[in-house]
């Protein structure tokens, strides 16, 4: 079983970081349901154990993995970090091309997580409650199991809950990894173009492509809550609404400009945006103390 001291302190993390989620979308205008079942983690002690469950359970290996959401299960399994789990890379995941797993929204077995420590409190806590918003999301009428959704929304949505620490509502406190990366790649050109990004359900199996899809996934489910929320809100409950299934990329493209408008329009916003990130990083690196003595 899992150490006693950390499902302890772990519990304690969840408890705090499922209230923040309800106080967080609130306070972004949204009105979220409470679930009436209680939801389910399972924590392994070692990540053979994990990996032999989901394989059993899921029918694929994600020994790459240290922890996720099934929307199969309606359950979160994590694995117990340890200073010997940091030492198994899991940026190099085998190819199973067209492989799908029941994990959170139709993506691929290569999905992406960030490596946590033991001894990091702040990393740790980003990961649980990372896949704390994937379950939460399903079972608050955010998103419906069964239902397709585009890779931004369950991914922007988890990413924008990966708190670095509780410390109050809204998300203010999210990990600056994905917002490093996004700025990166912004000034690279490396971003995914908005009319292939919005539809895809998939992210690649290269590790750094994966990273640079989620930090996309991170600013714009950002974007679209902070610049049109009401629209988010709009296309969210129609998404939850359909029926479960697969849909086609045209579907989805009309799906998302039906809510949001053009996409030109938005596209032009969306830029904007991320130009205001990248003046905002650039005033902080100008205002920090120099380290160089003079």
């Amino acid at each position: 079983e899992a150490g006693a001291s950390y499902i302890s302190g772990t519990s304690r993390t969840l408890e705090r970081a499922h209230q923040q989620f309800y106080e967080a979308f609130s306070l972004a205008g949204f009105d979220l349901a409470r679930s009436a079942d209680r939801l389910v983690w399972i924590c392994f002690p070692q990540q053979s154990k994990f990996d032999e469950y989901a394989l059993r359970v899921e029918g694929t290996d994600l020994s790459w993995l240290d922890g996720y959401y099934s929307t199969l299960t309606n359950r979160v399994a994590v694995v117990e970090p340890s200073p010997i789990s940091l030492q198994r890379d899991r940026t190099d995941a085998p190819s199973k091309s067209g492989s799908l797993v029941n994990l959170i929204a139709n993506t691929q077995s290569h999905e992406e997580v960030l490596p946590m420590s033991a001894v990091d409190s702040q990393m740790d806590v980003a990961r649980l409650t990372h896949e704390l918003a994937h379950q939460l999301a399903f079972n608050s009428g955010l998103q419906k199991r069964g239902v397709m959704y585009p890779f931004w929304v369950s991914e922007g949505l988890a990413t924008n809950f990966e708190f670095e620490w509780l410390a109050g509502p809204g998300f203010a406190n999210c990990s600056t990894a994905r917002h490093d990366c996004l700025v990166k790649t912004h000034a690279a050109g490396d971003l995914v173009p908005l009319k292939q990004f919005i539809v895809q359900t998939k992210v690649p199996a290269s590790a750094a492509r994966s990273r640079r899809y989620y930090a996309q996934a991170w600013a714009f489910f950002q974007y679209l809550l902070t610049e049109r929320g009401e629209s988010l809100r709009n296309y969210l409950l129609r998404l939850s609404n359909l029926p479960p299934g697969q849909r086609t990329a045209k579907v989805l493209l009309r799906e998302f400009t039906d809510s949001f408008g053009s996409l030109d329009e938005v596209e032009s916003s969306w830029n904007a945006f991320l130009d205001h990130q990248a003046q905002q990083t650039q005033a902080s690196a100008d205002s920090a103390p120099s380290t160089i003595q003079k």
